[in-house]
């Protein structure tokens, strides 16, 4: 691909931070070995594959589509686009900065002879340097929200071109243009061209400099991403020999500070409507044991996806999803689904694979993360948000008791996914042009 000359500089002052950045990058670099070392003792992972983060490891075939998905939630929306590429023929360099990122491009993508997996080098420019002169991509595709200054620096002194996919620039990030955090919002004029999701976003991006005409709408990639029909099936299969045509409520997502609250409504929903079935999805692996640990406490009857074999005994009250990359198995067993880090002030993760499921979400009042699509969701009736778990829980014991109202929801939460597709085949379509 062409390299666009870049209209757009960075400002003196930003320049001079981030220089400032890469002395003192050596003091960092020792901090955080230390700290993935020390981490390590949960997590082995975390210091895997070394020679990766300093720019060496596998890197694939040259001019490929290099892709940098930060973690779990990046991945998630690349995956749509990384296909589309794939199957025009272009060779793809999948980087990740965390394990969950680099196994759920595993297993997205597995061995497929036109992907190469590694994990992105530490933002120092002369890793960054070794890395991008070793893979020589032909274009860099930058998930959501991540900004790092020596890769973009380092790709604009190099000459590759920089895409930002699935833009996520946040209201509450905007105060940073009165302080000096500004210059890493500045970083954003590097970027080529930037994809973002609706016109509010779009706005952000031109009040950190960035051009007008290098920004374009193009929607939510996460509702392009194929959902797994094998897992949906077995989902749906297990939902109807443990609870047959009663209620299921899920709970995705949640985060530890949450747990007790939940809980709470958990046992109230079941007090209320004692065949009601639950299914808790963590958002943490951390949180997988002590979430069943939590419940039993309380007194339910819990089961853990780790421990089905022939199928969940009926007398199971909460089934906890203990696994990754299964996600839709469990939507597939759900009617509505809570999704977490909405009660503790987070912004909320994401709704839109329970939306494209079929099933309304409800979620507690902090929803910043997520109000591209909620708002759309909220006017179509699909997406509650409440200021209170006992708020919440008596919305859901109210539907429960409608299979009707239950019914139309469900249905119009596919029909609300169904008409806004296409967002990574837009992004396709405008990067192509490029050439």
């Amino acid at each position: 691909m062409m390299h666009r000359p870049k209209r757009q500089r960075l400002p003196l002052t930003t320049v001079i931070i981030y220089m400032l950045y890469q002395i003192i990058f050596p003091i960092f670099l020792l901090f955080g070995f230390s700290l993935a070392a020390w981490r390590s003792w949960t997590n082995p992972s975390l210091l895997k594959r070394l020679a990766d983060r300093f720019g060496f490891g596998p890197v694939g075939p040259k001019n490929s589509i290099w892709f940098y998905a930060a973690s779990l939630g990046e991945m998630n929306a690349a995956r749509p686009l990384v296909q589309i590429f794939i199957n025009n023929g272009h060779d793809v360099l999948l980087t990740h900065l965390s394990p969950a990122g680099f196994e759920a491009g595993k297993l997205f993508f597995g061995d497929h002879p036109r992907v190469t997996h590694r994990y992105i080098p530490l933002d120092f420019y002369f890793f960054m340097q070794i890395f991008l002169y070793r893979s020589r991509p032909s274009c860099g595709i930058v998930l959501e929200i991540e900004i790092w200054p020596a890769m973009l620096i380092v790709a604009d002194i190099r000459r590759v071109p920089m895409y930002l996919a699935n833009g996520n620039l946040l209201a509450k990030k905007m105060s940073r243009l009165k302080n000096w955090k500004r210059s890493n919002l500045h970083m954003y004029r590097l970027f080529d061209h930037i994809f973002t999701r609706t016109e509010d976003y779009a706005d952000r991006y031109e009040e950190t400099g960035a051009l007008r005409n290098d920004i374009t709408v193009t929607g939510e990639l996460r509702l392009d991403m194929p959902r797994d029909p094998l897992l949906t099936a077995r989902g749906e299969f297990l939902r109807t020999a443990w609870a047959g045509k009663n209620f299921t409520f899920m709970i995705s997502s949640s985060v530890q500070i949450e747990e007790d609250p939940l809980l709470r409504c958990c046992i109230e929903l079941l007090k209320k409507i004692p065949k009601t079935r639950i299914i808790w999805v963590p958002r943490s692996p951390q949180r997988f044991n002590a979430v069943n640990i939590k419940a039993q406490k309380k007194g339910l009857i819990c089961m853990k996806r780790s421990d089905l074999q022939d199928g969940i005994p009926n007398a199971t009250e909460l089934f906890l999803g203990d696994s990754i990359g299964e996600m839709d198995l469990y939507l597939g067993m759900a009617d509505v689904v809570f999704v977490g880090a909405s009660f503790n002030g987070n912004g909320g993760h994401n709704i839109v694979e329970p939306l494209s499921a079929g099933c309304p979400v409800v979620m507690g009042p902090s929803t910043y993360s997520v109000d591209f699509i909620a708002k759309d969701a909220a006017a179509a009736g699909i997406f509650h948000s409440f200021s209170t778990p006992k708020e919440m829980i008596d919305f859901i014991i109210d539907i429960a008791k409608s299979p009707k109202e239950l019914g139309e929801l469900k249905s119009a939460s596919s029909t609300f996914c169904d008409t806004n597709v296409g967002a990574s085949r837009r992004c396709y379509e405008m990067i192509k042009s490029f050439t």
